[in-house]
């Protein structure tokens, strides 16, 4: 089987810098910030008191100053991306817990706040499916026909079972109903979580939901693999002896089998999850390496000479 690159720097899938370039013109990364203080789960409204995997941190980058103020996060972090990236222009990423979950003014003044500091040229919002209220979506229309709007969505699967494992509190529906009303809003970049290495998930179900995110043409992914932090309800099924984190290779498998059922337009933002806090890390141990993961994964999509869609054209 020939192998004719598609992708920058002979990757064999899209990556989020190949995106942004070709959609800005120029090199572009995102700067983490934490605003939002908690989600439904935290305060008891879906019946649970957090998901599973989720730690005091709430997704938060590593390096958190709970009294530093959107912007003196924003500068500090702005400056250190801009030396080891030899960027110029950034995206603002309201990353930690659920942005629209609290007061939309407080969104919006902070999007306002962000938009007007140096070399900032979009924003990125993380949220969840159950947390798209009418002033929500609203807001993201206004704000993407004035710059770039992402919004990252915490999909974690399509599967029900594996929902209510995870303590999400909503179910694959709304997932679904979620991503539609999205898709709706012009000029708005969607991105969708998937956590791999859930028990009971199957090869079919990688399948189905490549092809799920295809129907729905979100813009791209970001891949995570189930790993276990301390002080989170993971860490106690895990010391029971109830859960087993996915190992590497395994991971990998199921990484290069959903890619390839991917549209080659999807980008793919991250391949694996990161331990940003690695004294908080139980397991698995490679979850502390950040390069490794990534290079495992490229790796075996070049020994099985295969690529992101390649499924997809052959069936084409």
């Amino acid at each position: 089987m020939s192998f004719f690159p598609k992708f920058d720097h002979q990757k064999r899938y899209l990556p989020i810098s190949q995106y942004y370039r070709e959609k800005f013109g120029f090199r572009v990364q995102k700067v983490s910030v934490s605003i939002a203080k908690t989600c439904p789960n935290r305060e008891g409204l879906a019946g649970m008191k957090t998901c599973i995997f989720c730690d005091e941190w709430g997704s938060a980058p590593a390096f958190v100053q709970a009294d530093w103020t959107m912007l003196e996060q924003l500068k500090y972090h702005r400056e250190r991306i801009r030396k080891r990236y030899k960027a110029n222009k950034f995206l603002v990423y309201f990353q930690s817990y659920t942005n629209t979950f609290g007061r939309l003014s407080d969104l919006k003044k902070r999007c306002d706040e962000a938009l007007q500091q140096k070399d900032i040229i979009g924003i990125v919002i993380g949220t969840r499916p159950d947390c798209l209220p009418k002033g929500a979506l609203k807001f993201f229309g206004e704000l993407a026909s004035q710059t770039y709007l992402s919004i990252e969505l915490g999909i974690q699967t399509f599967n029900d079972e594996q929902l209510s494992f995870l303590r999400r509190g909503h179910d694959r529906e709304v997932s679904i109903q979620a991503l539609k009303q999205l898709r709706e809003i012009q000029n708005l970049n969607i991105c969708t979580h998937l956590i791999f290495g859930i028990p009971g998930e199957s090869d079919q179900q990688l399948v189905e939901a490549a092809n799920l995110l295809n129907e729905l043409s979100v813009d791209g992914v970001k891949l995570h693999n189930l790993h276990v932090l301390k002080n989170t309800p993971l860490a106690e099924e895990y010391n029971a002896g109830n859960f087993s984190p996915i190992e590497l290779p395994d991971y990998a498998r199921r990484v290069v089998l959903f890619l390839e059922n991917l549209d080659q337009r999807i980008s793919i933002h991250r391949l694996s999850a990161v331990a940003p806090r690695w004294d908080e890390l139980i397991a698995p141990e490679w979850n502390k390496e950040k390069m490794r993961p990534a290079q495992y994964i490229e790796n075996l999509l070049a020994k099985r000479e295969t690529w992101q869609g390649r499924i997809l054209e052959t069936v084409s």
